[in-house]
């Protein structure tokens, strides 16, 4: 399915429609501004591209049996399968991700899943099976066991239903709760966020100060000051993670929505 340009948009007027946090990636962060790259390996969606399930011309087997999501249930982890058609507008499928993908917090959500993507061009028994829901995310228990399927036909986003079923997928697994855990680390990365950028914005000034010595002290009690508020809050994420156990990003992820980046933290 080839989308003609209309369709970038109808995607930018869903875009306007979103909350204003979702439209500016949330965090503090501001619209049109680079987020600090400790910021966005945090946040940021990162899914590794996989083969699908094995078929035999066109009977194709079941999702689960995805090795992804097998690995995943042995060792009792979540686990995501993207499926979208990599013959589709490159740029209409980015501007859908940029705009699935602006909330903080389902970035989060989904850095407690093993996060695989399926093309659809390369699996033509799934294609068949699964092409006209597509692009369409599917979340799996710690079991393997699926849940609904999350259809964004014609790319509309749907970022609400996707999280309800990752939250759906994680209960009994998580604690706390997948949608407290999101919500309480969104905060943490917020008041990292405002740290950080305290930090960079000293530096400048004690850059600019020259040879004021005056001023150069001033600058450095804020320096000081933003470098001891930073390693306070990363002591309050470290005993967060402690209580989660979150799946490894594999060195072959690709951020989603924003380019590529690794992981931090």
């Amino acid at each position: 399915m080839n989308l003609s340009p209309l369709a970038v948009s109808l995607g930018v007027a869903v875009l306007l429609a979103l909350p204003a946090s979702a439209q500016g990636g949330g965090g503090g962060g501001g619209r049109g501004r680079q987020r600090p790259e400790e910021i966005i390996n945090r946040v940021g969606v990162f899914f590794t591209d996989v083969s699908g399930p094995a078929a035999d011309g066109d009977k194709v087997a079941d999702l689960a049996t995805t090795e992804l999501v097998r690995a995943a249930a042995g060792a009792e982890q979540l686990s995501v399968l993207y499926l979208h058609n990599g013959n589709d507008e490159k740029d209409v499928r980015e501007q859908f991700e940029r705009m699935l993908f602006a909330g903080d917090e389902l970035g989060i959500e989904l850095r407690c899943f093993h996060c695989g993507r399926i093309d659809l061009a390369k699996e033509p028994a799934l294609k068949t099976k699964y092409g006209d829901q597509a692009p369409l995310f599917v979340a799996f228990d710690k079991k393997g066991q699926a849940g609904e399927i999350v259809s964004m036909n014609g790319y509309k986003v749907a970022a609400n239903a996707l999280s309800k079923q990752l939250e759906k997928a994680a209960q009994g697994v998580l604690k706390p709760a997948l949608a407290t855990f999101a919500k309480d680390y969104a905060g943490f990365v917020r008041d990292l966020e405002q740290a950080l950028n305290k930090k960079k914005l000293a530096r400048e000034r004690y850059a600019k100060a020259g040879s004021d010595k005056i001023k150069r002290a001033e600058i450095e009690k804020d320096l000081k000051l933003a470098e001891s508020e930073e390693e306070k809050i990363l002591a309050r994420e470290k005993e967060m993670l402690e209580k989660m156990r979150l799946p490894e990003r594999p060195a072959t992820a690709q951020r989603l929505g924003g380019g590529r980046g690794g992981w931090g933290g």
